[in-house]
């Protein structure tokens, strides 16, 4: 499926996305819940000179971590803390993204 999607409602409907797909997040901009992405299979490129798919390139958007990865996230949120709001989400998904490694939550 290429579309934009926003990022809270990956966080949000986690299950609905394939394991194997990637996320794909705007590059140079700071992440938010509204942050603009894509959820899409990385491997699907035109040539091998593409490192990623055409939808990425032509919306500005880069790998960020495959779908595995960011289910890992939620479900290691929602263990630690049932009651998850979509804040600790994107907290939990940022700790991850930037040191690989699930967050302690509060």
């Amino acid at each position: 499926m290429n579309k934009i999607v926003k990022l809270r409602d990956v966080l949000l409907n986690i299950k609905e996305f394939k394991w194997n797909d990637g996320l794909f997040v705007v590059r140079d901009e700071e992440l938010v819940l509204n942050s603009r992405c894509a959820v899409l299979d990385p491997d699907d490129v035109e040539d091998d000179a593409d490192e990623e798919p055409r939808f990425a390139i032509d919306n500005n958007l880069k790998y960020a971590l495959n779908m595995q990865d960011v289910r890992g996230v939620v479900m290691n949120a929602y263990e630690q803390k049932s009651s998850c709001t979509e804040n600790d989400l994107l907290e939990a998904f940022l700790y991850y993204y930037s040191n690989d490694a699930f967050r302690v939550l509060e």
